[in-house]
Formats: C-alpha cells, structure tokens, sequence
C-alpha cells in the first residue's frame, strides 16, 4: 500500500502538480492542510482537494481555517506581515463553496494505512492558540498516552498511535516516541529548510521515507505578477520560493498588512 503524505501547499499549484506527478500509483492521499495562502493560485489546490474521496483526507491547516471560519491566521510572528499581506489577494480567488469546504474540514483525525493506526493533526507549534503536542515530563510520551490540543482549546487524547503526522513548520523530519513513528512531510509549496524543491513524505511498507520533487519555481513566480500586491511584496515571495526560505523571513518593515 503506497500513501502520500502532503502539507502546506499554499496555494502553490506547480509544485502540488509536481509532487503528484511523481507519485503515480498512490492508494491514499492523507493532506495535512493549510491549502491556502502566500502562493497565487489558491483555488487549483482547493479544488484539488475537493474531488479526493476515502480513503484519502484533508485536515484543516490555520490558514485553511482562517479562510473557512474568519479570524485570526495564527501563524509564525516573523511571516504574520507577509500572510497579511497576501489574506486579500487570496480571499479574491476563493468562492464561497470552496471557503464552505475550508471551513468544514476537521483539524484532527483518524486513519489507517493497511494495518497501522494513525492520527493525522496540523500544528504542533508551542503558540497557546494553535495545536500542539503536549507532555513535558520526561518520560513522556511512551509512559502516558499523547495529548494533542485542539485548535479550540479542547484537549485530544489518542493513546499511542502507530503513526503520527505533523506538518505546519514546512521543515521535514521524522522522528520515533516509543512505538509512535511521528512524521513531519515539510511544506510542498512554501520550503523554509533552503531547499526549494517541493517536500512530501510517503509511506509504503509499513516505512515513511522523506522525498522532494523539482518543479518550476518561474511558473509560480509568473503566477504571482498579475495579483494586486506591493512590488516589493510580490519581490519576497519570489525570493523565499527561489531559495527554499533561505533568505529572511520577514518582509521589509514598509510592508504593512494592508497591502
């Protein structure tokens, strides 16, 4: 059985193509969210994600969330500008239907992949705000069961699943907590490890192995040109997709959120 681990697309078209271009023959497509947002063509991905049916899934990411239901985006503090920024040029190209299908994704749930048992959840970051792992003494987590925090501040316990997905910090990895393999696919459309390849992971055999898929990084910069941005919004973004994140991460101070 061959599944497909994805995340953090946002709204980068050519590299999603790219990773589903290399992946043929995939049983299941388990997408960790956050759809939308910094990349120009939004409603591809999220018309993407409609038509997948079970076994497959779509978790809701922050940003899918703040599109779906309102608020906050609740993301990193040094990429808040630069998300701003980009929320109205975003908002744009959504429809209501597809704002209904953010809305109602769910932030967590449940799976199997042949015979493994997994949970699939978007964040993990430490912000109160957004979900994360949580356990601080050091036996955990293979001594307690592992507790995962809903966006609403509700907390989840899910015992100890065979495998764990997390994605949010579009940096890769994976790593073992007792029987627990916790898998992190890094971002497909918005690298931040230098490496601007779309990431993804896929696991095949009972293993979860990291991979990447060249894509053309001018077709999405292209892409970005036509949106009512600031030039030197417009300048960021090429830079950051070009680099793999390399470059730093926040936009010049004249770079408001009403851009």
């Amino acid at each position: 059985m061959k599944v497909l681990i994805l995340s953090d697309i946002h709204g980068n078209w050519p590299a999603l193509r790219a990773v589903l271009q290399a992946e043929p023959g995939t049983d299941q497509i388990l997408c960790l969210g956050d759809l939308v947002n910094y990349g120009p063509q939004p409603a591809e991905c999220v018309a993407w994600a409609m038509q997948l049916h079970p076994p497959s899934l779509v978790i809701q990411g922050n940003h899918d969330r703040a599109f779906g239901l309102g608020g906050e985006l609740r993301c990193a503090p040094a990429n808040q500008p630069l998300a701003e920024a980009m929320r109205l040029a975003t908002s744009r190209l959504l429809t209501r239907e597809m704002k209904r299908f953010l809305g109602k994704l769910e932030p967590l749930k449940e799976f199997h992949c042949g015979q493994a048992r997994g949970v699939a959840f978007h964040s993990m970051a430490k912000d109160p705000h957004l979900p994360h792992i949580d356990g601080q003494n050091a036996q955990w987590p293979w001594e307690t069961d592992i507790i995962l925090v809903h966006p609403d501040k509700q907390f989840v316990q899910v015992g100890h699943p065979d495998l764990l997905l997390l994605s949010h910090t579009h940096t890769p990895g994976t790593t073992r907590w007792g029987n627990t393999l916790v898998v992190n696919p890094g971002s497909v459309g918005l690298p931040t490890d230098g490496d601007p390849r779309a990431a993804y992971a896929v696991w095949e055999d009972g293993a979860a192995t990291l991979r990447r898929a060249a894509y053309d990084v001018e077709e999405t910069v292209r892409a970005i040109e036509p949106l009512d941005l600031q030039e030197q919004i417009k300048h960021h973004l090429a830079e950051r997709l070009r680099t793999g994140g390399r470059m730093a991460a926040t936009p010049p101070a004249e770079l408001s959120a009403q851009s």
